[in-house]
């Protein structure tokens, strides 16, 4: 069979265009902007071709077909796929392109592909495979899968603003999504503007399994690779050896002279300002799942999960438990809420038989798992033995709870960063949870082991890398570092302020705070300082303040000059997103800090639209709110990483789902959904890294082609994550138009008491540092202490706040609470003032105490 003539077939639709070449696969697909299609410049999503050792992106282009079969349940699988085609049908027909495909070594075998347009409110490109047994005997088809090579390479483009932008206006990411009837993969623009591209199955179609192609995974570039969503995956499994995944993997038996007809579909999409891609699913018919507050949740919170596009009928978990499920026409919802922690498959049948399933996943309580993290640190990380790192808080292998002490995973910034990570980690636990013991521990580290081997205390330079264990740090340029250790004697300072019982006052951990930002501006190299954000630098503006706060106003005016001219420097830049590899979602988080308080409001947008377009909304627990990553070139001595395998919940999630929160310091006139939504996954997806023995992943593959499929073995910069979250998590009540209120972090209820209405916030966030009402705008900050309940009547005239004393020492509790009715109040029986609506309240709380003070406002 010969391949069709030079004259490649095209199919143009309403707002999808495709261009065809050898073996029927799609040469060029060009999509429109669904809201504006005649305003819009279409966008062109297949990859380039690319080689891949032995291999091509061409070989895996749109409309590839992967088939594997077999005579006999004993025979090994023939597997093949369509690299000959041959145009059929009627060619003047421009509204239909079909082929007959060529399968070597499949002769039994007949499959066809016919594309065409299915018109509507949301124009689609429906792609029919329909492959029949034409032989004398029955054949197991134990492979189907369809591989999409679409523009996902982001490397390419100059390292200047003007490239930049071209890199990312150009390419793409791809999020996926595998839940049965429910599966889609989503090409988002690295810009967030539409167009995007929702491909996902018809017709009674599911997809059970994805992996991305092996060879991609191994290639120089820095990408994602290339996906393969698989309708039966039974033979993939088997011939490669790969571990089951989550969704189980089928086979199909075809009879003599039966067929079977499969259905993809291509329809454009955007998600940026409303959730389009949810509304597309759902308007075309395909069951579109929700869930809040997130796919990962405290199992005595519980989960959420709202279905549109179709009428559930039944829904059940793999374990038991009762379920609070509803259905119409329009859709349905099901809470969960399990008796114990664990991780739950959701499923449910609708009017149309088909099958949609999620994954979820349900934590112990926050503050459980923060303390038993921190526990886990000491027992396992603290090195008692090994010469060369006396004193250090060590990266693990969680397999076997052993430090890491091969030199080798510290000639890279692997070894050092992660060390800084988890004792970051480490000093904001204990300005939330102090712990004498832990204390001593850091101090001890900070002495024997960062002051020692790390940085040098001649003018406060920070190496990146070690040469052996007895040698001390090399290769100061490296900018990432310094704000991990300025960040550690910041959050020590807070310590010493807080709990008291620390090495030094807080005025000498600030001081060495201020003296490594300096030595960052003097030390980092360049080209990887200027123009792009820097990891926990979003944070030196709260130093300047605490400097300034103790009475080192030179030091804090010093780094506020600093940070002028790096404000000034990145706000010329439209793109300072770029790393050293050109792309990683680590610039996002300075960016947006610099945009809000130079009052750059395009800016603003702009970081936290490209932010989250890295970002997926899956409804699977490693997937949702989860940052895209995968390895960077200097990331080589990481000891869990052996190939460019996805990792998903990275440390940037955490950070950019603080972009989220840090814009609700004030009302606002719409709440975006999908951006919430986003940002609750990512806040609450990292504590599915933390074991209930407080052993903690750096990350979660969820690509069985890799060699690091499941969770890593290795703790590596997860302490970032929580650094993150423990400093910036509040619990949040937020009103919207869709759904009435939506919280975060927090119970949230009314009651009625003494015949006044009382709104009432109890937070789960594990931290209680924080309870914001939007809207009604009321704040309680706490300083010190741990807030357990705010209650506060509807008319802002009466209020009680409740503290608690999670150390074994007296603690001067300080909150502050913003919003009352008023600015003369009785507190505890005591008349205070209020300035600018802002009353401050100090209790003191003995060890283990809970205390709660009542706020009057007298006029």
């Amino acid at each position: 069979m010969d391949d069709f003539s030079i004259d490649r077939q095209e199919l143009t639709g309403a707002l999808i265009s495709m261009e065809f070449g050898p073996g029927g696969r799609i040469q060029q697909l060009w999509a429109s902007d669904p809201s504006a299609p005649d305003d819009s410049e279409e966008f062109q999503f297949v990859a380039p071709p690319l080689m891949m050792g032995e291999e091509t992106t061409e070989d895996y282009f749109p409309g590839t077909i992967l088939l594997g079969a077999r005579t006999h349940p004993d025979d090994p699988w023939i597997v093949s796929r369509n690299a000959r085609a041959e145009a059929i049908g009627d060619e003047d027909d421009g509204s239909i392109v079909a082929f007959e495909y060529e399968f070597s070594f499949l002769e039994e075998i007949r499959a066809t592909g016919k594309f065409y347009e299915i018109p509507g409110a949301v124009p689609q490109i429906a792609w029919d495979v329909e492959i029949t047994n034409r032989s004398r005997r029955s054949i197991e088809i134990g492979e189907l899968g369809f591989p999409l090579a679409l523009n996902n390479v982001l490397e390419g483009f100059a390292t200047t603003d003007r490239g930049l932008r071209e890199l990312w206006n150009d390419r793409v990411y791809i999020h996926k999504s595998f839940g049965g009837a429910a599966s889609y993969l989503f090409a988002q623009r690295l810009t967030g503007r539409p167009p995007g591209l929702a491909i996902f199955p018809g017709g009674d179609t599911r997809w059970e399994f994805f992996n991305h192609v092996p060879a991609s995974l191994s290639t120089p570039f820095r990408w994602e690779g290339i996906p393969v969503v698989y309708v039966h995956s039974q033979a993939a499994i088997e011939r490669e050896g790969w571990a089951e995944w989550f969704s189980g993997h089928t086979a199909l038996v075809l009879e003599p002279g039966e067929e079977r007809t499969y259905q993809m579909r291509f329809a454009p999409a955007d998600r940026h300002y409303s959730d389009n891609l949810n509304n597309t699913l759902a308007a075309c018919g395909r069951p579109a799942l929700k869930v809040f507050p997130a796919a990962v949740a405290p199992v005595d919170v519980g989960i959420a999960v709202e279905v549109s596009g179709a009428t559930p009928t039944r829904f059940f978990t793999d374990i038991e438990m009762d379920l609070e499920t509803d259905a119409d026409e329009e859709g349905g919802f099901c809470f969960l809420k399990p008796s114990v922690p664990g991780a739950v498959r959701l499923a449910f049948e609708d009017t149309q038989d088909r099958e949609t399933e999620t994954h979820l996943l349900f934590i112990e309580p926050i503050g459980e798992l923060i303390q038993k993290r921190a526990t886990w640190i000491l027992e396992h990380q603290v090195n008692s033995d090994a010469l060369g790192f006396e004193k250090a808080i060590l990266p693990a292998d969680i397999s076997t709870g052993l430090p890491i002490t091969d030199p080798e995973a510290f000639i890279g910034p692997f070894g050092i960063e992660s060390s800084l990570a988890d004792a970051l980690f480490l000093a904001e636990k204990n300005v939330v949870y102090p712990k004498q013991v832990e204390i001593d521990v850091l101090d001890e580290y900070l002495t024997e082991f960062l002051q020692d081997k790390l940085q040098n205390p001649g003018d406060g330079s920070v190496g990146c890398s070690l040469p052996d264990s007895r040698s001390v740090a090399t290769n100061f340029g490296r900018p990432q570092v310094y704000p991990l250790v300025f960040c550690l004697y910041h959050s020590m300072a807070r310590v010493a302020r807080n709990y008291g019982s620390a090495r030094y006052d807080s005025s000498e951990y600030l001081k060495r705070a201020a003296r490594t930002v300096v030595a960052m501006f003097a030390h980092s190299n360049d080209a990887s300082f200027h123009g792009t954000g820097i990891p926990l630098m979003s944070y030196l503006p709260e130093l300047i303040k605490d400097l300034r706060e103790v009475g080192l106003k030179t030091e804090g005016d010093a780094l506020a000059k600093l940070l002028d001219r790096r404000d000034a420097e990145m706000s010329r830049r439209r793109y300072p997103f770029f790393s050293d590899g050109q792309w990683n979602t680590t610039g996002y988080e300075e960016a947006f800090s610099i945009a809000r308080r130079r009052g750059n409001e395009e800016m603003e947008e702009r970081a936290l639209r490209c932010a989250y377009a890295a970002r997926s909304l899956s409804v699977d627990w490693w997937w949702y709110g989860s940052d895209k990553r995968w390895i960077e070139d200097n990331d080589g001595t990481n000891p869990g990483i052996f190939d460019k395998g996805e990792l998903c919940l990275g440390p940037t999630t955490t950070a950019n789902s603080l972009m989220f929160f840090k814009s609700l310091d004030r009302d606002y006139s719409s709440l975006q959904e999908s951006t919430m939504r986003m940002a609750f996954g990512g806040m609450l997806g990292v504590w599915a890294l933390i074991r209930a023995d407080g052993a903690a992943s750096m990350a979660f593959c969820p690509d069985a082609a890799s060699k690091q499929f499941g969770m890593s073995g290795v703790t590596g910069d997860i302490g970032i994550s929580l650094f993150h979250y423990l400093r910036g998590v509040g619990a949040y009540v937020l009103p919207s138009r869709s759904s009435g209120v939506t919280t975060f972090g927090c119970h949230f209820e009314s009651e009625t008491d003494s015949g006044k209405e009382y709104f009432v916030i109890r937070p789960w966030d594990g931290v209680g540092r924080r309870v914001v009402v939007r809207q009604f705008a009321v704040e309680v900050i706490a300083e010190v202490g741990q807030i357990v309940e705010v209650k506060i009547d509807s008319r802002k005239r009466h209020a009680t706040v409740t503290m608690k004393n999670n150390s074994d020492s007296d603690l001067i509790s300080q909150f502050r609470v913003k919003g009352m009715w008023g600015n003369h109040f009785e507190v505890a029986g005591k008349e205070m003032q209020g300035e600018n609506g802002e009353l401050k309240v100090t209790v003191l709380l003995p060890p283990g105490a809970t205390i709660r003070t009542e706020i009057l406002v007298k006029k």
